[in-house]
């Protein structure tokens, strides 16, 4: 069941209004059932796997809590409830990292090692699940939550249904009266709720959808489709995974509204970024705050990475000894992140290494640019300087991008090389033939493209509005009625005519539902 189904609207529906029929005390029991039920109808066959996990994080904090009387006690009890966590996320996702990256390493050096795979059923949501259960474990570690001493309480923390699909993920501390305080009918949250989700609708049904056809075009053969297609090609993703993946979460907090439950945003307008770090700050952003707290800053506070800071000072001079623990630190969270997203030795090195190389060079560079902008007298705080900044960061993630695109790791440098060659006449009546839609008529075509344009100018324009610190829902739903009632006709107009959907098509799935 999919977010974007009709069986997924079948169930939000009735069990929004069943949730409001139920007493103010116990609706948080109601979103325990749906909860259980919309997991037993995705994932019925491993659902033993999360109430492994959710036995693991309830016994595991009640002893820090309770019987724990030293700091070494505690520490043994959420290592080793993590560590089990953790294990069962490896072997239902990364059991194949090690053949997998054998056949890599034996396919760069021509040699066909050919190692078996297990195929094991991974549920949905079990990496965002057991990212929230690390830090409802480490919160109670730093005593800055209580341990949960009702254990249906904390299984509706970590299966509450709206986040299993592609997050975001959740905290503790801040979910607690979110889920479990008595929630009023309020018609603002129903409304704001039903916007956000035909918006987020609009995004992956039509936009993310329909870019998807034209990507997969491109790259179905990128030495026909080389040069400023193929560079088009990238751009096109680097959209689609923009209106996917935030098109999923604007239905997600949209659904979760609906019960007057407000979930963490995930995108703050991350294309208008003017440098990589703010890029992933407003890229997935609960992911991002989640490696920061729970993995970068307890390493550097470790006394190992204290130490390396105090050898580096001696030897190498303060500047670089002040830098050199915090790029290992941040070496150690984007090969986490990295493996997060794929366990292939391709998403090791896009998703992980190469931001990692990014952020290295920019910490060490940091000094010489600024005293190179101050020789060459350049105006940093002026619109043209932005907008370098801006696009110079969008090209940076264009190369990570590329090399998720390409089939292996192998064909990387096949790829990029395409990058300089023209294509083919041919090759551009195809690309260009592609938006004539098929199976539509000419003019049909022209009103789907003109839509497409008119609903990516629209995305944009909000972006640029939340980036400005517009809080664009608010700023909406003062507008006039009849203005509202307009754009959200003709976003469900959008979706019903040129939406991709229908008999004998499979709802696309998410991208980041994978990882």
């Amino acid at each position: 069941m999919t977010i974007t189904s009709i069986n997924f609207f079948v169930f939000l529906i009735p069990s929004t209004i069943l949730f409001y029929l139920c007493p103010k005390k116990v609706r948080w029991v109601s979103l325990l059932v749906f909860s259980a039920v919309f997991f037993l109808l995705n994932s019925w066959r491993v659902f033993y796997y999360f109430l492994f996990g959710t036995v693991i994080a309830y016994f595991g904090a009640r002893l820090m809590g309770e019987k724990c009387r030293t700091d070494r006690q505690k520490r043994i009890v959420v290592t080793a409830s993590i560590a089990l966590l953790v294990g069962v996320l490896f072997l239902l996702k990364y059991i194949n990292v090690i053949p997998n990256t054998l056949n890599a390493f034996g396919n760069l050096f021509r040699l066909n090692l050919h190692i078996g795979s297990v195929d094991l059923i991974a549920p949905i949501g079990i990496s965002y699940y057991t990212l929230s259960l690390w830090g409802y474990l480490v919160d109670v570690y730093r005593t800055t939550a209580q341990a949960e001493k009702n254990y249906l309480k904390l299984a509706l923390f970590a299966c509450y249904y709206p986040c299993l699909v592609s997050g975001p993920i959740i905290r503790y501390p801040e979910m607690k009266s979110e889920l479990f305080e008595p929630r009023p009918l309020r018609w603002e949250n129903v409304f704001q709720g039903f916007h956000r989700i035909v918006f987020g609708l609009l995004k992956k049904i039509f936009l993310a959808d329909t870019l998807a056809a034209h990507v997969q075009l491109v790259f179905s053969d990128t030495e026909k489709f080389s040069g400023p297609l193929l560079f088009l090609g990238v751009a096109m993703y680097a959209v689609q995974i923009y209106c996917d993946f935030s098109g999923c979460m604007d239905i997600v907090l949209g659904a979760s509204r609906l019960y007057g439950v407000k979930l963490p945003e995930n995108f703050e307008s991350p294309f208008f970024s003017r440098n990589l770090s703010e890029f992933w700050r407003r890229w997935h952003i609960t992911l991002g705050l989640w490696g920061k707290d729970y993995i970068l800053y307890p390493l550097l506070k470790s006394a190992r990475f204290q130490k390396l800071g105090s050898w580096g000072k001696k030897r190498f001079g303060k500047k670089v000894g002040k830098k050199l623990p915090l790029i290992l630190a941040i070496w150690v969270l984007w090969a986490i992140i990295g493996f997060w997203h794929g366990a292939t030795l391709k998403y090791f090195v896009a998703a992980g290494m190469l931001p990692w190389v990014y952020f290295s060079l920019s910490e060490i560079c940091s000094d010489c640019f600024k005293k190179a902008s101050e020789k060459l007298r350049l105006k940093t705080d002026t619109f043209s300087f932005h907008l370098f900044q801006s696009v110079r960061t969008i090209l940076l993630m264009l190369i990570i991008w590329l090399i998720t695109l390409a089939p292996t790791l192998r064909d990387c440098g096949k790829v990029f090389s395409n990058l300089f060659s023209f294509p083919s006449m041919d090759a551009i009546k195809e690309f260009c033939g592609a938006f004539a839609f098929v199976k539509l008529t000419r003019r049909h075509a022209f009103i789907k493209l003109f839509c497409l344009v008119a609903s990516l100018l629209g995305v944009t324009a909000v972006d640029r509005l939340k980036y400005r610190g517009v809080c664009v829902g608010e700023r909406f739903d003062r507008q006039s009625a009849w203005f509202r009632y307009l754009v959200l006709f003709a976003m469900i107009i959008a979706i019903i005519c040129f939406g991709v959907y229908g008999p004998g098509f499979h709802p696309g799935e998410f991208i980041y539902g994978g990882f």
